[in-house]
């Protein structure tokens, strides 16, 4: 049998979950029961996971993935968020690769992501939205450059997806056609989501304050090349925090706060 590995390449809180799941209503693909990375017991990998200069040791990964991998299926599939700073390895590493590449509303993505990483428990949020802002940007240019560089890619956005469910399993089933069906119209909770599925990002953005605005805005009004791309604009351009806010802000971007490793290990200016 000629299998076919698929690779979901998205950032986190992006809906790469729903879409593995889509996916996963096929009878002839086979996943894992979560992140392919999780199950390799490196701790320096997984440490440095967006790191895209951690070496990798890809032999004893495809020793671990192919006895969890199901021979007898014709789509063996993965996703691990972090694989999109190294999709060029996984090509050179596994035959007849297939890549989805994906990517969300950064105004949604950065709520998600402050919501779900942030410390209830902390007088300060563990990120602010300017460095989760920051986070999509360097994100939004790997994808760009992976769909340039990719044998075998399809861009999908998270908004095709739970706008266009019958479109989109076309267009997934055309660019697999070992898929054969996929059931778009099932049950597939997600986080804190539990349905079919459906676009949250009104919900999201709307939690956004103007200060949170004029943070991200901050990032993406220097980077339109990453938004125009995928069909995106900013957002409430004039929003101005008010004097609380701005203080909140201040104390925010100018405290020990943690910058997500994908920030970190990037030249931010070289963007």
């Amino acid at each position: 049998m000629t299998r076919k590995h698929l690779f979901i390449l998205c950032p986190p809180a992006s809906g790469s979950s729903l879409l593995w799941k889509l996916l996963k209503t096929s009878p002839q693909v086979s996943a894992f029961p979560g992140e392919g990375l999780a199950m390799v017991k490196s701790r320096q990998l997984i440490r440095n996971r967006w790191n895209p200069r951690e070496g990798v040791d890809w032999k004893a990964v495809k020793r671990k993935w192919r006895r969890i991998w199901d021979p007898g299926k014709s789509v063996l599939l993965e996703k691990s968020p972090s694989h999109l700073v190294r999709a060029g390895q996984l090509a050179d590493n596994f035959e007849n690769s297939h890549f989805i590449i994906m990517i969300r509303n950064p105004y949604a993505f950065s709520e998600g992501v402050k919501r779900r990483w942030s410390s209830p428990n902390h007088l300060l949020s563990r990120y602010s939205y300017f460095n989760i802002a920051k986070f999509w940007a360097i994100c939004a240019g790997y994808q760009l450059q992976n769909q340039k560089c990719l044998q075998r890619n399809m861009l999908l956005t998270y908004e095709d997806l739970t706008e266009h469910r019958q479109e989109t399993c076309r267009r997934l089933i055309d660019f697999v056609p070992e898929l054969g069906t996929l059931n778009p119209e099932g049950e597939f909770p997600v986080f804190e989501k539990s349905g079919g599925i459906e676009n949250m990002n009104d919900q999201q953005i709307a939690r956004l304050g103007k200060g949170d605005f004029f943070q991200i805005n901050e990032v993406l009004r220097r980077y339109p090349q990453f938004l125009h791309p995928f069909g995106y604009q900013l957002l409430n351009p004039a929003a101005r925090p008010g004097f609380v806010a701005f203080r909140r802000m201040a104390m925010i971007m100018s405290s020990l706060n943690r910058l997500p490793s994908a920030v970190r290990w990037h030249n931010w200016e070289s963007l």
